[in-house]
């Protein structure tokens, strides 16, 4: 009788470790076609996370604010050249 039932224990044992380890193994992928499929948000996120990490939230804050000088300038720029320069 004990070994029947250490037998019904591994088996259950057995099931639940299953069921667990498939789980965590299903949300895995899910995860990672998750994030494979909306890479071009969390790769900027991502690198704005370990620039702030590497050399600090005021070094990043400064970095975009340059960034979106720039980048305003650089969109001016084209827009009045489009509409001084039409021949």
């Amino acid at each position: 009788m004990l070994i029947f039932c250490l037998c019904l224990l591994a088996m259950f044992m057995f099931w639940l470790f299953g069921h667990i380890i498939g789980a965590i193994l299903y949300l895995s992928i899910l995860f990672v076609g998750h994030v494979i499929s909306y890479w071009y948000f969390y790769l900027p996120v991502i690198i704005l996370i370990s620039l702030a990490i590497a050399f600090g939230i005021k070094s990043v804050l400064a970095m975009l604010v340059l960034i979106i000088l720039i980048l305003a300038l650089a969109l001016a720029l084209m827009i009045y050249w489009t509409l001084h320069h039409n021949s």
